[in-house]
């Protein structure tokens, strides 16, 4: 099967590339940012803002992962428009290219809608698919990964809390906790995520969104016809901050400093995250495997391996 990847070069996006293409897949790679993880897929340089382009790479591809897109909470408060044009326009000429030429997508979303412009606009996309389904039968999935971690996750301006804390701790710095530290995570192994996507793809036909008459919404418009044939992807428990960093620490076998900083703008304390696999496993038998413990060690190995490059902003 040919399979596009849009947002192929990032954290997620690199390691659908290597799934797919271990199970025997022919994978391109659709993103503006440059290949860092070497691997067999084709790579097309474009934008997904690019409407003609984005027409032409989709027509030549079976099937479309949306990866792609500008992330961060507090790092787009600041920027809502250009978020918006490269989400909302992005997300939507991958709906309009897949719906023309008959393709199949499934559409990367995330869990939690806080107010800032990454969660709006990747919320704001999930309605858009809901449209597109009822409106012009685009055959599409959605599916919600977790707080993903592991090997690859971009220590960068946009502060994901694995690789943060651990360049951190490797660093002789104190883990930075926003917060209280009472907020809840569903820490999912990126490996995981590549699995229950790789498995959504193989059972696409059960997996997808359908169509329903029963679109009676409430006065919030939650529709939650559609809202329930999401698929969240998760280790399916919920650990807080704190604890957290307690495994981390244990996975890094040095003490660490704790250094407690206020919210940061688009984030709210105390907010709860576990993942209901339950319709993923019904669906497609999909059960998360990576202990987190192993997952941690795994991850840390991998920042103490490449510490000068990620010090040089080179991973």
């Amino acid at each position: 099967m040919n399979i596009l990847i849009t947002g192929g070069s990032g954290f997620i996006g690199s390691h659908f590339v290597d799934t797919f293409i271990e199970r025997g897949h022919r994978v391109t790679v659709y993103d503006r940012t440059a290949q860092v993880h070497e691997h067999r897929a084709a790579f097309i340089h474009g934008d997904l803002k690019d409407r003609q382009s984005v027409e032409e790479v989709v027509r030549r591809h079976d099937f479309v992962i949306h990866a792609g897109g500008v992330l961060g909470t507090h790092e787009t408060v600041a920027a809502p428009a250009a978020t918006a044009q490269e989400n909302i326009i992005g997300g939507l000429n991958i709906l309009d290219a897949v719906t023309r030429y008959g393709n199949r997508l499934i559409n990367i979303s995330k869990p939690n809608v806080w107010l800032n412009p990454y969660s709006i606009t990747k919320d704001c996309v999930e309605k858009f698919c809901f449209m597109y389904v009822r409106e012009f039968g685009t055959k599409l999935a959605i599916i919600k990964p977790f707080n993903v971690y592991g090997p690859r996750q971009k220590y960068s301006r946009v502060q994901k809390a694995i690789p943060t804390w651990i360049v951190q701790a490797l660093t002789a710095r104190p883990l930075e906790i926003f917060g209280s530290g009472r907020a809840t995570m569903d820490l999912v192994h990126v490996k995981d995520i590549c699995d229950g996507t790789a498995a959504v793809l193989e059972q696409f036909d059960a997996c997808r969104i359908n169509d329903s008459d029963e679109v009676a919404v409430d006065v919030w418009g939650n529709f939650p016809a559609y809202n329930h044939q999401v698929l969240e992807i998760g280790s399916g428990e919920e650990i807080r901050v704190q604890d957290a960093i307690v495994l981390l620490q244990a996975a890094l076998g040095i003490e660490v400093d704790i250094k407690h900083l206020p919210m940061r703008r688009g984030e709210i304390d105390g907010t709860r995250l576990r993942a209901d696999n339950s319709r993923l496993m019904r669906l497609t038998g999909y059960r998360p495997k990576v202990d987190l413990g192993d997952g941690l060690r795994e991850t840390v190995a991998y920042y103490r391996a490449n510490l000068d490059r990620i010090s040089r902003g080179e991973l």
